[in-house]
C-alpha cells in the first residue's frame, strides 16, 4: 500500500476509536458541570503530566522541533526547552498555588485579586487568545495532514476540528484526558523513541564533519542566545513563559487530586519537555545531514517522512493528527470553562446542574466550530491573533507573580496593564512591522509589570470590609468558619468541601477568599503567611472557634471532639468500610458532588484514616487506623 492509503486507513480507525472511547468515557464520568470542567478533581500525577505534555507535543509544534533542529542543530532543542523552563517556573512557583486557590478558572481568582472589572478584561482576552491558538493548531495540522492524505488542507482542518469538538462534547475534560493518554503515548513512542532509534540503527550517529559548525555542540548548537526576534534562546524562554500561564494549564492543575499530585505531575511535565526537546533536535540534525539542500527548513519534517519506511512514516503522520487533537481538546475545554463560569453562572445566575452541563456542551460546539472557521477562512489573520494570544500571556505571568509574591495589584492596575499590553500587540504586531526587528514580548513583559505596580500603588485603597460587629459573621462567613472547624485548613480544601453550598448560591472562589479576608481582618481566622502559598492556609482563632461552635450542631461537635473528623467524613468512612469503593459510585448513589468527595477523602487521607488510589477514577479504602476509629465510633 502507498503511504497515503496507510495514512488514510490509520486515520479512519483512529478517529472512530477516539469517538467511541469519548462517548463511553463521557457516559461514565460526566454527571455535572464540575466534572466536565475539572473532572471532579480526580486526576493523578500521571494524567496531569500526560495532559500537560500533550499540549506541548502538538500538531503545530511537532514539525517545528524538527525544523529548528534542522536550522540550529542541538540548539533547536530550546524551542521545547523554553516551554519546559516555563513549566519549571510554574512547578516551583504557582502550579500548586493554582490548585490550592480552589478556583476552577483563573478568572475566578482574578476577580478576588482585581475585582469584577479585572475579571472581565482578562476573560475577554483569554477567550480570544485560546481561539487564536486553537486556530493556529488547526492550520499547522491541516497543511501537513492535507498533504499526507492528498486532500484540501481546509477539509483536513474541518475533519480534525469536528472530531475534536465532538469528543469534547461527549465527555469534557475526562474525554480529553483519556484520549490524551492514548494520543500522547502514540506520539511519544513513535516520534521520540522509535524514529530516533531507527535513524541511529540505519545511519549511525550524526556526522559532525558534514554538518554546519557547532551543530552538535551543547547546549546551544548554532542558535543565537540573545536575539530580539525569534528564534533565539531568550525569546523562546519569554514566548513559552507567556504561553505556560494560559487557562489550559490552570485547568490541568485545578483538576488534580491534591497539592502533592499537582506538584508531582508538573515535575514530570518538566522532564517530558526536556527529554522531547533534546530528542526532537537530535532528529532534526539527521534531517539536515540526510537532506542538506532543502529550499526551506519548514519542509524538513515532511521531507524526512519521505525517506522513511512507509509504515513508520504513516504512523508518524497519523501521530501528527493525534498530537493536534490532544492539544486542541484542552484549549477547547478551558475556553468553555470560561463560558460556563463567567457567563452562565456569573452573569446569568444559572443554578441547575443539567442546564449548566447543557451550556458546557453547546458552548463547546459553538466555540470549537468558531476556531475551525477562523482557521479555514482567516488563515492570514491567525498570525496576528496568535501574536495577540502570546501577548496576553505576558500580563497573566505578571498577575501570577503579583498574586503569589508582590501582592500590590488592584483592579485599576490590572485593567491598565491589560490595556497597555494589548495596545503594544496591536501596534507592534498588527499595525506595523516592528515585530520583525524586536519581538513584542520584549516590551510587553516589563510594560505590563510596571503598569500594574505603578497604577495600583497610585490608586491603592483598603477594599476589605470587616465583619459587622453588631451582627457577627454572615451566612457565608459562618459556613467558612464551620468548614475550618471540620478540619479543612486551606482555601482549596474549603472551597471544594463547600461545592454544593456554593453551587446552590451561585458562589465562586472569589466570594470565599473575600469572606476569609473579612474574617482575618476582624480576628476570626489567622493566615499562615501573607505571600507565596502560605497565604492560602488558615486556622481559627479563639474568637473564630467560638463563632463556629455557636452555629454547629452539638452532635457534630461531639463527633469532632471524640474522633477528630466531622459527621460527613464519618459517614463516608462507613460507606467504604466493606472494602475498596469507587468514589464515582458513591457520588451517584448518595447524590454528592464528586468534588466534595474528593475533599473529604483527601482530608481523611492526610489524617491516615483512608487510602485513596487508582490511576483513573478515584477509589478509597480504610486504613487500619481508620477501621479502629470507625469501630470506636460504632461502639459508642
Amino acid at each position: 500500500m502507498t503511504s497515503q492509503v496507510w495514512m488514510l486507513l490509520i486515520t479512519v480507525i483512529y478517529v472512530l476509536a477516539m469517538m467511541l472511547l469519548s462517548w463511553y468515557i463521557g457516559k461514565k464520568t460526566t454527571k455535572d458541570e464540575t466534572e466536565f470542567m475539572v473532572g471532579g478533581r480526580e486526576f493523578t500525577p500521571l494524567m496531569t503530566a500526560v495532559g500537560n505534555g500533550s499540549i506541548l507535543i502538538s500538531g503545530g509544534y511537532l514539525p517545528s522541533i524538527i525544523m529548528y533542529g534542522y536550522m540550529f542543530g542541538m540548539g533547536g532543542m530550546w524551542f521545547y526547552l523554553g516551554w519546559g523552563t516555563g513549566a519549571l517556573v510554574a512547578w516551583l512557583c504557582w502550579a500548586g498555588f493554582w490548585r490550592t486557590s480552589g478556583a476552577l478558572t483563573p478568572t475566578e481568582w482574578f476577580e478576588y485579586r482585581y475585582g469584577k472589572g479585572g475579571r472581565m478584561a482578562i476573560t475577554i482576552v483569554i477567550l480570544f487568545a485560546s481561539l487564536a491558538i486553537l486556530g493556529w493548531q488547526y492550520v499547522g495540522c491541516g497543511d501537513t495532514i492535507g498533504g499526507a492524505l492528498g486532500i484540501d488542507p481546509k477539509l483536513a482542518m474541518l475533519l480534525v476540528g469536528v472530531v475534536v469538538t465532538a469528543y469534547v462534547v461527549f465527555g469534557g475534560i475526562w474525554a480529553a484526558t483519556a484520549t490524551d493518554l492514548i494520543q500522547f503515548s502514540w506520539v511519544f513512542v513513535v516520534q521520540f523513541l522509535v524514529l530516533p532509534v531507527y535513524l541511529i540503527v540505519k545511519y549511525g550517529m550524526p556526522d559532525a564533519s558534514v554538518l554546519p559548525e557547532n551543530f552538535l555542540s551543547l547546549p546551544f548548537g548554532s542558535i543565537p542566545v540573545v536575539q530580539f526576534v525569534a528564534p533565539s534562546v531568550i525569546t523562546f524562554l519569554m514566548m513559552h513563559q507567556s504561553l505556560l500561564n494560559q487557562s489550559p494549564y490552570w485547568a490541568r492543575a485545578a483538576g488534580t487530586r491534591s497539592l502533592k499530585s499537582c506538584k508531582k505531575g508538573w515535575m514530570w511535565t518538566v522532564i517530558i519537555a526536556y527529554f522531547t526537546g533534546v530528542v526532537g533536535a537530535f532528529t532534526g540534525c539527521y534531517a539536515r545531514q540526510l537532506l542538506p539542500n532543502l529550499e526551506s527548513a519548514s519542509t524538513a519534517f515532511g521531507s524526512l517522512m519521505g525517506i522513511l519506511p512507509i509504515p513508520l512514516a504513516a504512523c508518524i503522520m497519523a501521530g501528527l493528527m493525534a498530537a493536534t487533537m490532544s492539544t486542541c481538546d484542552i484549549y477547547l475545554v478551558s475556553g468553555v470553562n470560561q463560558l460556563v463560569r463567567d457567563v452562565a453562572q456569573y452573569f446569568l445566575k444559572i443554578r441547575d446542574t443539567k442546564k449548566l452541563l447543557q451550556w458546557a456542551k453547546w458552548g463547546t460546539i459553538i466555540y470549537g466550530l468558531a476556531s475551525v472557521a477562523f482557521a479555514i477562512f482567516w488563515k492570514g489573520g491567525l498570525s496576528y491573533l496568535f501574536a495577540f494570544g502570546t501577548g496576553v500571556g505576558a500580563p497573566l505571568f505578571v498577575y501570577y507573580l503579583d498574586s503569589w509574591l508582590l501582592r500590590v495589584g488592584n483592579q485599576k492596575g490590572a485593567i491598565a496593564s491589560v490595556a497597555v499590553s494589548m495596545g503594544i500587540v496591536l501596534y507592534w504586531d498588527i499595525l506595523t512591522t516592528n515585530s520583525a526587528r524586536v519581538n513584542s514580548l520584549w516590551l510587553i513583559f516589563p510594560a505590563s509589570l510596571i503598569t500594574l505596580v505603578v497604577v495600583s500603588l497610585l490608586t491603592k485603597t483598603d477594599t476589605v470590609a470587616p465583619v459587622d460587629a453588631a451582627k457577627g459573621p454572615d451566612a457565608l462567613q459562618t459556613e467558612v468558619l464551620k468548614t475550618l472547624k471540620r478540619g479543612y485548613g486551606n482555601t482549596g480544601a474549603i472551597i471544594t468541601r463547600m461545592t454544593r453550598y456554593c453551587s446552590e448560591r451561585q458562589l465562586q472562589a472569589a466570594s470565599i477568599h473575600k469572606a476569609l479576608d473579612s474574617l482575618e481582618k476582624s480576628g476570626y481566622v489567622k493566615r499562615k503567611g501573607q505571600r507565596l502559598i502560605h497565604q492560602l492556609y488558615f486556622s481559627l482563632t479563639e474568637k473564630g472557634e467560638a463563632a463556629a461552635v455557636a452555629h454547629m450542631d452539638a452532635a457534630e461537635l461531639k463527633t469532632i471532639s471524640n474522633y477528630g473528623v466531622d459527621d460527613q467524613a464519618l459517614r463516608f468512612m462507613r460507606w467504604i468500610e466493606n472494602g475498596d469503593a469507587s468514589m464515582s459510585d458513591i457520588s451517584g448513589k448518595y447524590s454528592i458532588y464528586m468534588m466534595e468527595l474528593s475533599a473529604i477523602s483527601e482530608h481523611l487521607a492526610e489524617l491516615g484514616l483512608v487510602q485513596v488510589f487508582g490511576q483513573t477514577r478515584l477509589r478509597a479504602r480504610l486504613t487500619n487506623d481508620g477501621r479502629k476509629l470507625l469501630g470506636k465510633a460504632e461502639d459508642s
